[in-house]
């Protein structure tokens, strides 16, 4: 039984879609998001950050694989591509539709390359600058920090619930996995708490 299925209820996300931004081949956590929040009802669809194509009212949910963008060219392939593509996802479904939208950037985990941290950092200045600019217009903004042991089916399961309903509470946040080891180690429900994240944080009103 995946993460997802144990945590959350089946059609938890019928009719709810999700575009997944990432760099192809270099990408393994942005393919466990799409599985992820299908298992729960999702609609899904996988673009490059320069290849964004949405209709207004065809998009709720906007997933940058910010680690694998990061892993393909560096730095500013990864901060450039998450640009890129939330400026289209907002530009072209987000307002047009005026019912508000959710963006999740997935952040390299420390291992990944010399620059990973200034990547993390970009993301997470990223999500909360917009979470304050976009509250008006209902989009929220959330970073997930990876770990170098975060298993991707984690990811997407955390993913999924912040797609959910209860997910809308969620903004302004960085949710840190830099010190949690994955669910599905056995050593993990005897192990001490990882290092908490910055969130979960209000949204701003």
């Amino acid at each position: 039984m995946s993460a997802v299925s144990e945590l959350l209820r089946e059609g938890l996300l019928e009719g709810v879609a999700v575009l997944v931004v990432d760099a192809g081949e270099a990408s393994s956590f942005g393919p466990a998001v799409a599985e992820g929040v299908e298992q729960v009802g999702a609609r899904v669809r996988t673009s490059a950050p320069d290849a964004v194509d949405v209709e207004a009212g065809g998009l709720d949910m906007l997933v940058v694989d910010g680690a694998a963008l990061f892993v393909a060219g560096g730095l500013g392939a990864c901060l450039e591509g998450a640009w890129a593509a939330t400026a289209a996802s907002v530009n072209g479904a987000f307002l047009p539709a005026a019912r508000g939208g959710r963006i999740v950037y997935l952040a390299p985990a420390p291992g990944a390359g010399e620059q990973a941290d200034a990547a993390r950092a970009g993301l997470e200045n990223l999500a909360r600058t917009l979470s304050v600019e976009w509250a008006r217009h209902e989009i929220t903004a959330v970073t997930i920090a990876l770990g170098d042991t975060t298993a991707p089916g984690e990811v997407g399961a955390l993913v999924a619930y912040l797609a959910s309903p209860a997910g809308a509470y969620f903004s302004g946040c960085q949710l840190d996995l830099r010190g949690v080891v994955a669910a599905s180690d056995p050593a993990m429900r005897r192990a001490a708490p990882g290092r908490g994240g910055r969130g979960p944080c209000p949204r701003p009103r």
